[in-house]
């Protein structure tokens, strides 16, 4: 049955679908390490909600919600002394459970990650043995697993902050070598004339459209051309998406770049997004394995 927030995401859609212009093959988005500086918005530009719901349409409506389980495959590249390209595995079942597997081991190395939530409950597991992990973290993970949906659903306040510029399309190799243990220099807020290998690079308008949870709030890019969904900002994370392909009517990245911030400095971690799966059966145990007991309240 359709959940509550599903339908209103539906409802958006259909309010704003017919305004929306044909979503073009376009480049490709600049991932960033901090928000560029928004102009504020005019009297004529659209709200926050009507950006968010032509997003919603780009993207395929529905098709973002919809699903029961996904399971997501691909590949990411890791560390474990030295750059691997390990394989990547995202195990979903709605609406509340996740398993992410990161596996060095396709790539010559000797580690292997999982991390999973079940019900507010994460925990990870490194080479079989478990240990803690932070819920909100992997929240995110599976929050993203609904695309722009996610903030289209009620409970969720947003607020258009402006119109930024965003260089493109993104420098992967400055990405690998940052994984690689290589400083990590801030990208350009603004685009700058070339690319590290020459190449010229262009830019692209995005919306900066803030959204509230709660207390928690993201930054979301949407560009204004395509209303593709390009950047999302939340607390020391940022994850850009870019090379989109649909998968069973949704719009969805292929390409994604995690930034996070942390004590060490900043890591950038590549996904590729091989294959996306729409309620193929997952048994519940992949879920539970060594999961922790809650503790009682």
């Amino acid at each position: 049955m359709t959940t509550p927030w599903r339908a209103v995401a539906s409802a958006l859609l259909t309010a704003c679908v017919s305004v929306l212009p044909l979503v073009a093959a376009g480049p490709r988005a600049t991932p960033v390490t901090q928000a560029p500086q928004a102009s504020q918005a005019s009297p004529s530009s659209p709200s926050a909600a009507d950006i968010v719901s032509r997003a919603l349409a780009a993207h395929g409506g529905d098709r973002l919600t919809s699903w029961k389980t996904l399971t997501i495959k691909g590949t990411v590249l890791m560390q474990d002394g030295i750059a691997y390209t390990g394989a990547y595995t995202l195990l979903a079942k709605a609406p509340d459970r996740v398993r992410v597997e990161h596996d060095a081991t396709a790539d010559r190395g000797r580690a292997f990650y999982e991390y999973y939530l079940n019900g507010g409950v994460a925990w990870t597991r490194r080479n079989l043995i478990p240990a803690a992990f932070d819920a909100a973290r992997i929240q995110r993970w599976l929050d993203q697993c609904y695309g722009i949906a996610f903030y289209a659903r009620p409970g969720v306040a947003l607020a258009l902050k402006g119109e930024a510029e965003m260089a493109w399309p993104p420098e992967i190799a400055q990405a690998a070598a940052t994984s690689a243990g290589a400083p990590a220099a801030p990208a350009a807020l603004t685009a700058p004339a070339a690319s590290a290998s020459g190449a010229a690079v262009a830019s692209r308008r995005v919306w900066i459209v803030v959204a509230t949870i709660g207390t928690d709030t993201r930054e979301l890019a949407i560009d204004k051309e395509t209303s593709r969904f390009l950047r999302e900002v939340a607390g020391d994370t940022t994850r850009v998406y870019w090379d989109f392909a649909s998968f069973d009517g949704a719009l969805m990245p292929t390409r994604i770049l995690e930034i996070a911030k942390t004590r060490q400095g900043e890591t950038r971690t590549p996904f590729t997004w091989k294959t996306v799966v729409h309620d193929a059966p997952i048994d519940d145990w992949r879920f539970t394995e060594d999961m922790p007991v809650k503790p009682v309240r």
